[in-house]
């Protein structure tokens, strides 16, 4: 049986936050060289996975009654601050926090367009920005549930 994108996208992320809530760092420095470093046939397995955690991170994000706008602010006061330790989001992020942030606002856009069913995000250029940035969004993932946990 073959698993489609989302399915194998899906699973990815779970076994990650898995991983991550576990405080398995050793398996999981694996499982994410695995996964952006794969060559051949496991290629697409970056893409799968930062695709489905580009939707969660919006689904978290997104209030269905709110605007873009007001979901990205609340994404950078609530979580962007969070992950970088910082009171607020004064400076830029580092290129591969930039690239997922680009990912999931474009993402949200997307959502509120009728009918467009946004494209998986461009993988990023090389093994070491896509190993930064998935880190990046299970970093942002994590600390989303945490919040929404907190609630």
């Amino acid at each position: 049986m073959r698993i489609d994108g989302a399915d194998e996208g899906a699973r990815l992320g779970g076994r990650l936050l898995t991983l991550v809530g576990d405080r398995d760092f050793h398996a999981l420095a694996r499982e994410i060289s695995r996964i952006t470093c794969g060559t051949g046939s496991d290629a697409s397995a970056f893409t799968a996975v930062v695709t489905w955690m580009v939707a969660t991170i919006a689904d978290l994000v997104a209030d269905p009654t709110a605007s873009v706008t007001d979901a990205v602010d609340s994404f950078i006061s609530g979580v962007v601050p969070v992950v970088h330790d910082t009171a607020e989001l004064n400076e830029e992020l580092p290129a591969p926090a930039e690239w997922l942030f680009t990912a999931v606002v474009r993402h949200l856009q997307s959502r509120h367009r009728e009918g467009s069913d946004p494209p998986p995000p461009a993988p990023a250029d090389t093994a070491l920005v896509r190993m930064q940035a998935l880190v990046e969004a299970l970093l942002w993932l994590d600390a989303l549930l945490e919040l929404d946990h907190n609630l």
